[in-house]
């Protein structure tokens, strides 16, 4: 099912109630925005989604990763090994 942004806004329940993938467009551009997949599904998306989580941190932490500070990073991975 293809919906619009401003249906999400006007009908959130949409996405509570999904039981089929719904594909959110922005209509005017013609632009894909997001996947909506029902959450029943997740045990077959598991590797796909930490995959998909990595990739998304990757690109957050582009400028810590090839920053000429490597002990930042250092610091940062030990914060977060703490954390876990």
């Amino acid at each position: 099912m293809i919906v619009a942004v401003n249906e999400i806004a006007k009908h959130p329940k949409i996405i509570s109630d999904a039981d089929e993938i719904i594909y959110i467009q922005d209509k005017r551009k013609k632009e894909l925005k997001s996947i909506v997949i029902p959450a029943s599904y997740e045990p077959y998306l598991h590797d796909a989604l930490k995959e998909i989580e990595y990739q998304m941190w990757l690109k957050r932490n582009k400028g810590l990763l090839n920053s000429k500070h490597p002990e930042i990073l250092e610091d940062v991975i030990d914060d977060l090994g703490d954390k876990i």
